[in-house]
Parts: structure tokens; sequence; C-alpha cells
């Protein structure tokens, strides 16, 4: 009698050995719902069947040629009590206004059947490319925690997971670049009077190191050094022949409190101290048109004030998802671009970006929101006499689709004519 248990295990076992898919057959949610319902104890059999294929899982949708059907899954500990979905493809489900980040646009997920496996099932535009996290809530709080099942991810330690669909466009500048096929770079530190701090610069010459090539600045050294190195990118786009070799220098923040000068106390710290330390410390020429100064969001803002106000020492703006939104106190929206005159004779040129599912409202824009206060901009631009190119990249306010906006701005600026 002591044998039949061991049996009765053996047997259940075989039965459900025989009842699993091939190895390369995807099991289909409704069977890991039915599964889990009849068996609750199956949460390891049930998860290794549903990752088996990596996560997350992306299906086709019936009749409908330009959306995915992507489905999230995470599964957690039994202390977890909420899991939501941290990601600008959000956008796609979310009730406006958001108010709350957490509560408004974080899309929480699913139990199955009660079990300690979380889904969330979206309908995805197949040319989007973005980073997602899962926000996890216990007894201790909640922490933010990236998909373990997906192997592909933004750069730096806890980096969110990517999702990429089948559309995302040529992904060739993103590839990482090995170190030594890279001009080493240099971390340095210069004392700023128009910030009032140091501020330290993460800088990449040109592979040629030809003093005569241009230069490349952009705000967050963070976002542009760890999380998506930008000289990588200008490495892959000079090795492919899309773009003349140029150098590449990070600023390590945008500092907040910048907004209250209206962003002048970035204009001087760029226009009178960066570039002149820039030409005294390497030797680079840098004439005017070939200072390229860019960021993201806020600091695309920044970048555009410079431009506009400094126009003999800044060539060009590449701004994407910039904040043009933003307006200082008791100013009315969008306030930079009703600041505009007629284009002085050698005006800096305009490479503006933002997101297709940069459409939600939030407290902070008011209903005016990025995908069309960036258009309005690029129109008065435009109007005013400046030369101006506008791109909607697939994508969200996400370092993600930001990387491949940047890419896509250096190339039409310095790439062959079609």
């Amino acid at each position: 009698m002591t044998g039949m248990p061991v049996l009765l295990a053996l047997v259940l076992a075989t039965a459900a050995m025989d009842d699993a898919p091939a190895p390369d057959a995807a099991v289909s949610l409704a069977e890991i719902e039915t599964l889990l319902s009849q068996q609750p104890g199956a949460v390891e059999l049930a998860w290794t069947r549903l990752s088996r294929h990596g996560l997350p899982r992306i299906e086709p949708i019936a009749g409908d040629n330009g959306r995915s059907r992507v489905t999230f899954l995470y599964k957690a500990g039994s202390e977890v009590t909420d899991v939501r979905l941290n990601s600008v493809i959000n956008a796609v489900r979310v009730d406006w206004p958001v108010e709350d980040f957490n509560r408004d646009f974080a899309l929480p997920m699913q139990r199955i059947a009660g079990s300690p496996i979380w889904r969330l099932t979206l309908d995805v535009p197949r040319d989007v490319q973005a980073s997602y996290s899962f926000l996890v809530t216990g007894p201790r709080g909640t922490r933010r925690v990236s998909d373990p099942r997906n192997l592909r991810r933004l750069r730096g330690g806890a980096a969110e997971a990517l999702l990429t669909l089948d559309r995302a466009g040529d992904l060739s500048p993103l590839l990482p670049v090995p170190p030594y096929r890279l001009p080493e770079g240099q971390m340095r530190q210069i004392e700023s009077e128009a910030l009032a701090r140091p501020v330290m610069l993460d800088i990449h010459p040109a592979a040629t190191g030809d003093a005569d090539a241009p230069v490349l600045i952009l705000y967050d050294a963070f976002n542009w050094g760890e999380r998506a190195p930008a000289w990588e990118i200008v490495h892959n786009l000079v090795e492919a022949g899309r773009i003349p070799p140029m150098h590449v220098v990070l600023i390590d923040q945008l500092d907040p409190a910048s907004e209250h000068s209206r962003y002048a106390d970035q204009t001087a710290f760029i226009a009178d101290e960066l570039l002149p330390w820039l030409r005294a410390e390497f030797g680079w020429r840098l004439a005017r048109e070939d200072v390229l100064l860019g960021g993201a969001s806020r600091r695309g803002l920044s970048a555009a004030i410079t431009g506009l106000t400094r126009p003999e020492a800044i060539g060009t703006v590449v701004s994407l998802s910039g904040s043009f939104y933003w307006a200082p106190p008791d100013e009315a929206p969008e306030w930079l671009a009703r600041q505009l005159g007629e284009a002085p004779a050698g005006a800096p040129r305009f490479q503006l970006a933002a997101g297709s599912l940069e459409y939600v409202v939030t407290s902070t824009n008011q209903g005016h929101v990025m995908l069309e206060t960036n258009r309005n901009m690029a129109q008065a631009l435009t109007a005013a006499g400046y030369e101006t190119r506008m791109r909607i990249y697939p994508g969200g306010h996400d370092i993600a689709a930001w990387r491949l906006a940047l890419a896509d701005s250096l190339q039409a600026l310095y790439g062959p004519a079609d």
C-alpha cells in the first residue's frame, strides 16, 4: 500500500505531460485559465507553459492589420496584492484626465483564476517600441520590477524591458557597440556661474578626431548615457555612412528651477560657458552651423528657447516631445509659440518630434497634449520663417522611442538627399 501514492503521482504526472502542448506550440490563455481553475496548485506548470516562448505574448488580431494583441504576464509572490503595468502604451486604454499617475495611468493587471499569475492584454499599434515595467504592491509598499522573462531591455542597472513589435522600423542604429570600437569618453566638470553649480559632462569625441566635426549636445546624461547611449547611436549611423562623424556631449541634467528664469540661465550656460569651454579645452572649431542642441520633454523646450534667443550660437535644435504646452505663471499655455518674431538671417534649423501615443490629457498639460502642441509649435516656426521638420514617431513619452526619433533626426539633418 505504501507504493500506491507514489504510483498515483507518477500516473498523474504522466497524464500532465501528455496534456502538455508540443514544444513549439503556444498554449492559449483559456487553456491556462481552465488548468488553474481545475488544479489551483499547478502554478509552476501553468507559468512554464505561458512563458515558454518568452514574454510578453504577441499575437495577430483577426481583421486588424495595424495592431497586435499583447499580453503582459507577471508571476508574483502570494503576499502581492496589486500589480500594474507601467508603460506609455497604456495610453490606448486609460481614461482622461490623468491626475494621479499610479491611479489613473498605470493599468491594473488581473489574476488568472485567483492564482499569483497576473495578466493584462492590450491591442497595440504594430509600429510601436516602448519600455515597460510592473508596479508590484505588497506589505512593504510598491516597487518597480522589470519583466524577468523579456531579454530585450534598455541599458543600465534594473533597466526596463522593451516591447518591440514587428513594424518598429530600422533598429540598427540602436545596436550595442563594443567599447574598443569607440573613442574613449571623458567625464569632465565645469563650474557654471549661470547655473550656480558645477556641471558634469560626459564627452565623446568624434572617431576621426576632426576639430571641424559637428557636435551633438544633449541634456540628460542618465537617459542618453546609461539607458540609451547616444554616442552608440551616432557611431552606428556614422559606420553606416548615414551621417558624418560628430562629437557627443551630454549635460548631466536640466535644473528644475530654470523655469523660474524662463530657461534664460540654461541659455547663458550653453552659449556663454559651455561652447567657449569646449572650443578652448578640445580645440573644436564649432562654427554655429555645426552646433546641435537637443533634449526630450522639458529639455527639448529649453533647447528651443536657447536656439531662438541665441541664434548666433546654435545651428540646429533637436526637440523630442518638447514640452511646448508650458507657460510661465499667469501666462496662457503654449507661451513659446507666441514669442516668435521673423526668423533672422542664419536662424537655426528645428527638428521636432512627438509620439503618436502622446494624446493623453493630464493635470500637467491641462488638455494641451504633447502631440498637438508640438504640431502647433512646428507650424508657428514655419510661419515665422524657420526651417522646420516635424515627425510623428510611433510611441509615447519614452526613451525607447526617443532613441529612434534621435536617429531619424540626425539622418534628416545630415544624411544623403533622397
